[in-house]
């Protein structure tokens, strides 16, 4: 299946993630990332508040100069405990992400903002993850590679860390940070895409 933009697509991510899974559907889309600074998490009251508004600031930063097209800003984060895990800063706190994790049950987050012109949808996809127990000797592994430090609490479900992960409830590519599956109804619906060669939209 390969879908048509019925407009400009817009990507405000520089998520080589968010790229191949955009890429997918087929659609032709430009990239230009955001350049806005994320809130501070400590000031709203929940996670999922926190990274619905960075989704949205990032899109509407970049529908501001192209009003003419669709705009998906997007942002992803692990929760544990009600903590949120942004992407660590240095290897100590990326291996004290993963020690938290570790033979815990944690949810990863992801909202999606589309915006075109003064039309505006944002919503947010919640997976939960379960890692094994980690052994040290893979923490410190794992950690001395330069995969931990663009990802959200410290790993990357679509790359070697996951090995930790013992199951999942929910949808994959959330935790990959792109709910492809909800994002590709949203679009339809809309009439931003459609199915190539029908103009088919989903019910």
């Amino acid at each position: 299946m390969r879908f048509t933009a019925n407009a400009p697509v817009i990507l405000a991510s520089a998520s080589p993630r968010r790229k191949e899974l955009l890429e997918s559907l087929g659609i032709e889309f430009s990239i230009v990332p955001s350049l806005k600074e994320e809130p501070d998490p400590s000031k709203f009251q929940t996670a999922v508040g926190y990274v619905i508004e960075c989704a949205l600031l990032k899109a509407k930063d970049v529908a501001k100069k192209h009003p003419e097209a669709v705009v998906i800003g997007s942002d992803t984060v692990v929760v544990l405990d009600g903590e949120i895990l942004r992407k660590p800063q240095n290897k100590e706190q990326a291996q004290q992400y993963l020690r938290q994790l570790s033979g815990e049950t944690h949810d990863v987050i992801t909202a999606v903002s589309i915006i075109k012109g003064g039309s505006e949808q944002t919503f947010q996809e919640i997976t939960r993850v379960t890692f094994y127990d980690l052994p040290e000797e893979w923490i410190e592994a794992y950690t001395s590679t330069d995969d931990p430090y663009d990802k959200a609490g410290a790993y990357g479900i679509q790359t070697m860390s996951g090995l930790f992960v013992r199951k999942i409830d929910g949808d994959y590519n959330t935790v990959v940070g792109f709910p492809l599956a909800s994002l590709t109804q949203k679009l339809t619906l809309s009439g931003y895409i459609s199915l190539e060669g029908s103009h088919v939209h989903a019910d």
